[in-house]
């Protein structure tokens, strides 16, 4: 970069001050510059060896180099190659000062010497935590181009030096170096102290202003657990955050497919390691995202991981019976969940009067599995993994299949004739087989008519009760009723030890015919012999018949009297 004349605020002053440091005592910049542009470069070799006149007990050697000696400063010596020359061509007091970011520059700076110098490498300060300083070059005692001077530099950007655990939001200053300049006049040089130039400055400036050994950022480690079918426990998550600054505030996110999950604040004081667990987690996808505050308000992601995690299976049955049943037809659907695929079950079905028992190989995670052929009561269903040992993993359910309710229907015979009675003939179905059955009739009045008859049921789950000598014009009720039990009253397998089944319908017998007309007799009005002496109708028919025959004595009294009349 030495060879590039058209940045010359930047690099050149690191060989101008090189050359400053390696021979003090040489005059000022400013007295330099006219002599060498006017003579050619290769006309000084030629006089620098004239003045030495000590080696003159050897004349060879001095003569010989001659040539050489003015190439062999270019690469040992650069302060030797006519500093004053390249100062020349790029006068400090119209060039503004340059910057290059810490790290980029070819080679290392070095701070100015003891004589007075036109420009001035500092490290200039930024706001940024990740690349705390700039290297500019700017004017020693002039601005430029709107820029601060070097001495502007120290005496407006103060603060300390930055340091990685430096508190938020404080402004940190310049690294300049100590200088000497001149300050326009004939005086002799001025002296510029420096800012933040002791051995910490130091280490940073000489480092290209760049940290010379950066704390390494924060790092995250996540550790989780999950659980493959039904081994383990359940799943869980520990984030673990390393090398924390006690000046930052740091968060960590979890998230999983249904949204945040958990927010964990670490807030700025805290530094070096912390962790945190969260457990138990639900099974799923999760994504951990670690970010840190430098600027408040503002974040910025350090890390980010994802992974998934799987809940332990729980084996779970649930059953429902299927209706009911009337002896050995009743159905019941075992529900399973929590089944490893491919796996093999074995399971066993125990009621008051049954047992199965059999292996389920597991076609999905969950399952329906039907079961048939089921007697009324109470039954234990139990299904275990793995098969043909002993169970680890043990669900079981109990439940009840009810006995069927009987129907009933009844056919009337009517009363045939006049003071005769009907009859009724109560049809059972859906009878339980081996169920015994109470059957009895009540008329309007509350009287049990025929007492209360039993019948069993049969594999034909049907039955006829009949009851005769019925009361015509009446009203009935009939009733059915059974009592179901277990076996030995009492059931092993569930709850339900008494279960009742009743049913209940009604009919009506119409009144019997009328009395019919004996020969030889007068007719009875029929008013009379349909209503009865109770009825008002005959007793109405009856007195129209007395009004008549009143009527007819009254006029054949009148005919009477009247002829008598007649014969005075």
């Amino acid at each position: 970069m030495a060879d590039e004349p058209a940045d010359p605020a930047v690099v050149e002053s690191a060989p101008a001050a090189e050359a400053e440091a390696a021979e003090p005592g040489t005059p000022p910049a400013e007295e330099q510059a006219a002599p060498p542009a006017e003579e050619p470069v290769a006309e000084e070799p030629v006089e620098e060896p004239a003045e030495p006149a000590e080696p003159a007990a050897e004349p060879a050697p001095v003569e010989e180099p001659a040539a050489p000696v003015a190439d062999e400063p270019t690469t040992e010596d650069p302060a030797a190659e006519e500093p004053g020359a390249t100062l020349a061509e790029a006068p400090a007091a119209e060039a503004p000062a340059e910057s290059v970011a810490a790290g980029d520059v070819a080679a290392l700076i070095v701070p100015p010497g003891e004589d007075p110098v036109d420009k001035v490498t500092i490290c200039h300060r930024t706001d940024s935590y990740s690349n705390p300083y700039v290297v500019i070059t700017p004017a020693a005692n002039a601005e430029v181009g709107g820029q601060p001077s070097a001495i502007g530099h120290g005496e407006e950007h103060l603060g300390p030096i930055f340091y990685p655990d430096i508190p938020k939001h404080t402004e940190w200053g310049d690294i300049v170096p100590a200088f000497y300049y001149n300050d326009g006049g004939e005086s002799d040089p001025e002296f510029f102290p420096g800012l933040n130039w002791d051995a910490e400055g130091q280490a940073i400036y000489e480092n290209d202003c760049a940290l010379p050994q950066p704390p390494p950022p924060p790092t995250m480690k996540v550790e989780y657990t999950t659980c493959v079918g039904y081994d383990g426990d359940d799943p869980s998550l520990t984030v673990t955050l390393e090398g924390l600054r006690a000046n930052l505030d740091y968060r960590v996110t979890v998230s999983n497919q249904d949204g945040v999950v958990d927010v964990w604040v670490i807030p700025a004081g805290t530094s070096g390691t912390v962790s945190n667990v969260w457990d138990p987690i639900p099974g799923g996808s999760y994504t951990v995202v670690f970010e840190q505050s430098i600027v408040e308000g503002v974040w910025e992601v350090v890390d980010e991981e994802s992974f998934t995690v799987e809940e332990c299976l729980v084996l779970d049955v649930t059953v429902a019976a299927i209706g009911c049943s009337l002896g050995y037809d009743g159905d019941a659907l075992v529900s399973l969940s929590g089944l490893v695929v491919d796996e093999e079950y074995d399971w066993v079905l125990i009621g008051d009067d049954y047992f199965a028992e059999g292996t389920l190989v597991a076609e999905a995670e969950s399952m329906d599995v039907p079961f048939g052929d089921l007697a009324p009561g109470n039954y234990l269903l139990e299904i275990g993994w793995p098969a043909g040992e002993e169970p680890i993993v043990l669900a079981d359910a109990t439940f009840f299949v009810e006995p069927c309710p009987p129907d009933v229907t009844v056919t009337v015979t009517q009363c045939p004739a006049y003071g005769g009675t009907g009859s009724a003939v109560v049809h059972l179905t859906s009878l339980v087989e081996g169920l015994t059955y109470e059957v009895w009739v009540i008329d309007e009045n509350d009287v049990v008519q025929g007492g209360v008859q039993a019948v069993v049921g049969d594999a034909t789950h049907m039955a006829d009760v009949e009851f005769t000598d019925l009361p015509a014009d009446m009203s009935y009720d009939v009733y059915v009723y059974a009592p179901w039990e277990p076996p030995g009253g009492m059931s092993e397998w569930g709850e339900v030890d008494y279960w009742e089944l009743n049913a209940h319908t009604s009919f009506t017998l119409d009144p019997c015919p009328p009395k019919p007309h004996e020969p030889g007799k007068p007719a009875t009005p029929a008013g009379l012999a349909e209503t009865g002496a109770g009825g008002t109708g005959g007793l109405l028919a009856a007195s129209m018949v007395l009004l008549g025959l009143g009527g007819a004595a009254l006029i054949a009294q009148r005919h009477r009297a009247a002829g008598a009349r007649t014969k005075e």
